[in-house]
């Protein structure tokens, strides 16, 4: 089987090639526009929505509102988030998992992609996808389609030579290791040949909501759960560190993630006798959540860049798959937060998710369980209430 998956990945290539091309074919009415349209097309993970938005709001200074129409295409996962942004005029959610199949849903979504008759469409993302961000852009009939060069981390050489033909212009990308938010500020001063000072993410634009039952408590929040179980710190871990926490200070806390990740909350809860209330918010809810928090203990996940986004403290638990990327942050003169970060540093660092170790199923790597609740307790003390 592994000698045939090469051939399996250039096989479904060419399928979905074949499938596109037939949706894009015939000609149908296009839509008329009263601005410009600019189509912002990104399709990656919340966290990666979050670290690019100091300079997503750029665009609209590009584009102002007086004469252009900004469309973000983005992860249905966090476009509910996106929604209260003001750098862009609408939010088109693409279900990432449905357009990825030989559907309807992908056919259709491609004949109003093409019939939006858009003024140039912007791809910003640094390790492209070809099945749904490359291939957006395909579909779009704009006659300025830009992107960046990338990285090769989700294509083969065969996605490659096909989707760059579909850009108009490719950003040069420079092969030295940088962060994602260096990557994006990299691409935005590509594009725009204007400078652009790198900032941490903000939400601070946000639209505020409501006042809310958290802003009349006083807590701090866990959030256990990752995008894989590779990056998931132990939860015995978590429920020792509830423990110290509560016996240093008598701080309750707040369990939170996806509502898959319950049964991970209820099980932190049965390993302690610490307070812990399980919050289960919307990820539009849980920049406030994260807010009036008194900090926050994570894996790495998403909610890492949406607490520092709203300046609360935080500790994340960082493995090394993709050390430097993402996390930790580059440090920048006169920008002040507080995001710990507690690794345990080996040579294997850098393995992109592909563990060099033989694991059992659901077992976390070795970066991840050799962080010691001591080393994480480190970091945590001084954040406490006194």
């Amino acid at each position: 089987m592994t000698i045939l998956k090469p051939f399996m990945v250039i096989l479904k290539s060419l399928l979905f090639y074949i499938f596109d091309s037939f949706a894009l074919y015939n000609e149908t009415s296009p839509q008329k526009n009263k601005f410009e349209l600019v189509l912002l097309v990104r399709q990656d993970a919340i966290g990666d929505f979050i670290m690019w938005l100091d300079t997503a709001k750029e665009f609209r200074q590009l584009f102002p509102a007086k004469k252009y129409k900004i469309i973000l295409i983005g992860n249905a996962s966090w476009c509910g988030l996106a929604d209260e942004f003001p750098y862009w005029d609408q939010v088109l959610p693409i279900d990432s998992k449905k357009f990825k199949s030989f559907s309807g849903y992908r056919w259709g979504l491609l004949r109003k992609i093409k019939n939006m008759r858009a003024h140039i469409a912007i791809q910003p993302t640094f390790s492209r996808e070809f099945y749904n961000g490359d291939t957006i852009i395909r579909a779009s009939t704009a006659l300025k389609k830009v992107g960046s060069v990338g990285d090769m981390s989700n294509r083969n050489w065969l996605k490659k030579i096909i989707s760059d033909r579909w850009y108009t212009k490719l950003i040069p990308a420079s092969a030295i290791k940088m962060t994602e938010l260096e990557r994006n500020s990299e691409f935005f001063q590509g594009f725009s040949k204007k400078s652009h000072q790198l900032s941490y993410p903000s939400m601070i634009s946000i639209r505020q909501a409501s006042p809310t039952e958290w802003e009349k408590l006083n807590y701090y929040v866990l959030f256990p759960g990752g995008s894989s179980l590779l990056r998931q710190w132990p939860l015995v871990f978590f429920a020792e560190i509830a423990k110290r926490i509560y016996e240093e200070s008598g701080l309750k806390g707040v369990l939170d993630g996806g509502p898959n990740e319950k049964p991970l909350a209820e099980s932190i809860q049965g390993l302690t006798d610490a307070p812990l209330e399980w919050a289960g918010t919307q990820l539009n809810e849980l920049p406030v959540l994260l807010k009036h928090s008194q900090l926050l203990i994570s894996s790495e996940t998403s909610a890492v860049h949406i607490a520092s986004a709203v300046n609360t403290p935080v500790i994340c638990i960082l493995g090394g798959a993709y050390y430097g990327r993402f996390l930790p942050y580059p440090e920048l003169p006169e920008k002040k937060i507080i995001l710990e970060t507690v690794s345990y540093l080996m040579p294997c660092y850098g393995c992109n998710g592909d563990c060099i170790y033989p694991l059992k199923n659901n077992e976390p790597a070795p970066c991840i369980t050799n962080i010691s609740v001591d080393a994480v307790w480190e970091k945590v003390k001084p954040l406490l209430p006194s």
